[in-house]
């Protein structure tokens, strides 16, 4: 890589909060600070912020994104929130970029659609580098057409949106060859596309998994709604087998699943809420995440870092190898999900087996080889 290079990051997110963007873009920026780069980052907020770095955030602004997304968990699940959040971003970014474009900037990394800003982006010949980090609307619109994924929320002009950057972006970076083939699917060239895993953290110490134990815990982690696929995974936990185990669904709960809850009279769940996920984890011993869409989840990574094998779905996204570390089957495969929770009831002696391979497997998918294969991309647009 051609040293020292700026880029501007545009992260609708707040940098270094717990979750996903923020983090990604916090990792990017230290590692590139370190190699000697700089740069500017228009952002909601920074909990963290490195030297080298322009911050130029939303200031009070910043927080009506969580009140759009709160609007549309609690009081209107149709609600576009993304449309209202995108907009805003893009006027704070708009505010920025005349002043951006005039100092030597030498790639655009955009964190989500803005195509105005890509557009002038473009017209000053600026390499720009878009992050997908979640399978777009055409996958969604795909299944809606088969009378698939009813609880995936589609907008047209979301999808436009889309595919308008698209076209504009140099290089499209995505988190799985899920994401990478719905692309495809959608017209992208392959070769403007680069695959690239997130990382993860490992706990210090993976505690053994119990043996002969007569109950067992599956666990969840996530915001638990339907596009989660909390709908087929209550129809299973409804089956006599599961009696004497334990469901632990981790994470915010919707109104929609509360009543699920609430018909299934919270059989063997336990609803913790906001959990450390290397500290609960361990005290479960399967990790159950039937997702009908992600980019490659978060959760997927720390459990197989805990040593839990995993049953999840090819729309998730994950690293998850299917017989290795756990099981891979289709989205909204209420049968086959059924089949491969109780299979582990069937062999309890293969969930330690298969936990040592995921933890073995995560182990090579590190914050640090991440954020260097994203500086990678940088130099190579440069070129």
């Amino acid at each position: 890589m051609r040293a020292p290079i700026s880029i501007a990051h545009f992260a609708n997110t707040i940098i270094g909060k717990p979750g996903n963007i923020g983090v990604r873009t916090a990792k990017i920026i230290k590692m590139h600070v370190a190699a000697g780069g700089s740069g500017y980052c228009i952002c909601r907020a920074a909990a963290v912020r490195e030297i080298g770095y322009n911050y130029l955030d939303m200031g009070w602004m910043g927080h009506v994104p969580r009140l759009l997304n709160a609007a549309n968990i609690y009081l209107n699940p149709r609600f576009d929130h993304r449309k209202w959040d995108l907009r805003l971003f893009a006027r704070h970014s708009e505010k920025h970029l005349d002043a951006l474009l005039l100092k030597s900037v030498d790639v655009a990394h955009l964190w989500d659609i803005c195509t105005d800003s890509m557009r002038a982006l473009a017209r000053n010949h600026i390499p720009i580098v878009l992050d997908v980090p979640v399978a777009p609307f055409s996958y969604v619109n795909r299944l809606h057409k088969t009378g698939r994924g009813e609880c995936l929320n589609f907008f047209q002009r979301q999808m436009d949106l889309e595919r308008a950057a698209f076209k504009l972006a140099d290089i499209i970076i995505a988190p799985s060859n899920f994401v990478a083939e719905e692309l495809i699917r959608d017209g992208v060239p392959e070769q403007k596309i680069r695959v690239i895993a997130f990382g993860t953290c490992m706990p210090e110490q993976a505690l053994p998994t119990p043996s002969g134990k007569e109950q067992l815990d599956f666990a969840f982690v996530g915001i638990i709604n339907q596009r989660k696929g909390m709908n087929e995974l209550m129809a299973c936990w409804r089956q006599p087998a599961f009696a004497k185990d334990r469901l632990h669904l981790c994470g915010r709960l919707t109104p929609s699943v509360k009543k699920l809850l609430h018909d299934s009279n919270h059989a063997g769940i336990v609803t913790p809420g906001f959990i450390d996920p290397f500290q609960y984890l361990q005290q479960c011993d399967v990790f159950v995440f039937p997702s009908w869409s992600e980019g490659s989840a978060k959760a997927i990574y720390e459990a197989m870092a805990c040593g839990l094998p995993v049953i999840t779905t090819h729309s998730a996204g994950s690293i998850v190898r299917h017989g290795v570390d756990g099981f891979v089957i289709s989205a909204g495969d209420e049968v086959a999900l059924l089949e491969h929770m109780l299979w582990f009831k069937r062999h309890p002696d293969q969930i330690a087996v298969m936990g040592q391979q995921a933890r073995e497997r995560v182990r090579t998918f590190t914050w640090d080889l991440y954020a260097q294969k994203v500086i990678d991309v940088y130099a190579e647009v440069c070129r």
